[in-house]
């Protein structure tokens, strides 16, 4: 009796094995991946919610083309990079960057995207250390997800877009809601073309309590600008808002701005003549 329950038994097991293998792939038994897999998906994931434009999806310190920018550029480039492989411990300063010309064209945007890549690589590992068992087995989805370790504004664009707020366009109040939400509470944030547009109530009303709130906890900006915010904190008729009331409002900023990016304040060298955008095509 015993003997042929055992042989029972041994039967059953043989049909489940034989049922398995007909519907069950070698992809569905082994769904680990590796650390390097699972680490570029958690990237990607970063990435595709970053807001970083589409003329920028090819950016990198590496298609950077060297040969077409001043040299004097060159060093601080590195600086830049160097920063962002060590943004885990730039975040803890927290140390932001300013990037800044007299005229358009020297590449100042492709450089903080490409800043910004750098560092989201770097979450990404942070994120899968934290959980590795997790991320291998599973990877990660959109789903899942939706925090932005990284962001891109541009200024001018946002601007335009909260013109619009009274609108009925709902696609268009939830990408307002996702850039207030994410220049708040981002690691790291790059505000593309800073004060390019003399809008006052945007510049000393929201911007200067998102960058206070950055400060204060501990999440760095990278800004790209055609104005020297030195100037901002002058007395006299350099400062664009010299002889306007918001000339204290002026310097404040100024003064906070100096202040988070003390040591990582470079002047990219460009002129008219001298355009990186035309010279690397």
């Amino acid at each position: 009796m015993k003997r042929d329950f055992e042989k029972l038994i041994e039967k059953k097991k043989e049909e489940i094995k034989k049922k398995v293998s007909k519907t069950t792939t070698r992809k569905d038994i082994d769904k680990n991946i590796s650390e390097q897999e699972a680490v570029k998906k958690i990237y990607k994931v970063i990435i595709a919610n970053s807001h970083i434009p589409p003329k920028f999806a090819d950016s990198s310190f590496s298609s950077f083309n060297f040969k077409a920018c001043p040299r004097q550029n060159i060093s601080k480039i590195k600086a830049i990079k160097t920063y962002a492989e060590n943004i885990l411990t730039a975040i803890k300063g927290p140390q932001s960057v300013y990037i800044f010309s007299k005229f358009n064209g020297c590449g100042k945007t492709h450089i903080a995207i490409a800043a910004l890549k750098t560092a989201a690589y770097r979450f990404a590992r942070k994120i899968y250390a934290k959980n590795p068992e997790y991320y291998s087995r599973r990877g990660i989805s959109y789903q899942e997800h939706n925090w932005r370790p990284v962001f891109f504004m541009s200024e001018v664009n946002y601007l335009w877009k909260k013109r619009q707020y009274e609108t009925t366009n709902e696609d268009l109040k939830r990408e307002l809601d996702i850039i207030e939400n994410a220049v708040m509470n981002s690691k790291l944030l790059v505000i593309d073309d800073f004060l390019r547009e003399r809008n006052t109530d945007f510049v000393f009303g929201n911007l200067t309590a998102w960058l206070n709130h950055r400060y204060d906890y501990n999440k760095p900006v990278i800004f790209t600008s055609n104005n020297d915010f030195i100037k901002l904190g002058q007395n006299n008729e350099s400062n664009p808002y010299y002889k306007t009331s918001y000339l204290k409002a002026a310097t404040y900023l100024a003064s906070r701005i100096s202040e988070m990016t003390k040591g990582y304040q470079f002047q990219f060298e460009c002129s008219p003549e001298d355009d990186y955008r035309q010279n690397s095509y």
